[in-house]
């Protein structure tokens, strides 16, 4: 048997397959309309009782006192993702070591005091300024005074790094301790 035949046959045998198959679909949707009327006149009684219930739920009165938000441990949708936002803006800073940026600060000396080490440092106003461990920075804190550097934890405003600090270390002599 050749090859040509077989295909012939085939596709004649899909081409009714798909034919049935439209007839039959044709042919449905009047036996189901038919069908779905005669359900609704035999249900037509119960039916009204689902219509009343349906129509008092539509109608209760919806007021914005009504709906609560329960987070139940999961983000809250309208916060930032960004993170939080700044206590004040760039341009309204405090005076002082509370107003400068971590980045922005030049540590000059460490001073040996009887309350402890204390660090001089030059603010980007180019005045010198003394901090001790627990002295607040505009992005941060003081964290560690050592005998050549200041350590600072700073607060990352980062969504993709799962810690909210990081340490920032300002030496003395950045360059001698690189050789």
């Amino acid at each position: 048997m050749s090859t040509k035949p077989m295909k012939l046959a085939y596709f004649t045998l899909s081409l009714l397959l798909v034919v049935a198959a439209v007839a039959t679909v044709a042919q449905t949707p009047a036996a189901t309309a038919t069908t779905s009327t005669t359900t609704t006149a035999t249900t037509a009684t119960s039916g009204t009782d689902v219509q009343k219930t349906l129509e008092e739920i539509l109608e209760e009165p919806t007021t914005t006192d009504a709906y609560r938000y329960d987070p139940q441990g999961r983000r809250d949708p309208f916060r930032s993702l960004i993170g939080p936002t700044p206590k004040t803006d760039l341009n309204q800073r405090p005076a002082g070591v509370a107003g400068f940026l971590i980045d922005e600060i030049k540590l000059q000396g460490v001073v040996k005091t009887p309350h402890g080490l204390a660090a001089m440092i030059a603010g980007p106003d180019n005045n010198g300024y003394l901090i001790r461990v627990g002295q607040k920075t505009f992005d941060g804190e003081v964290i560690r005074i050592t005998q050549n550097s200041v350590v600072f934890r700073q607060e990352v405003n980062d969504p993709t790094r799962i810690e909210r600090y990081r340490e920032v270390v300002k030496e003395l002599n950045p360059s001698a301790n690189k050789k």
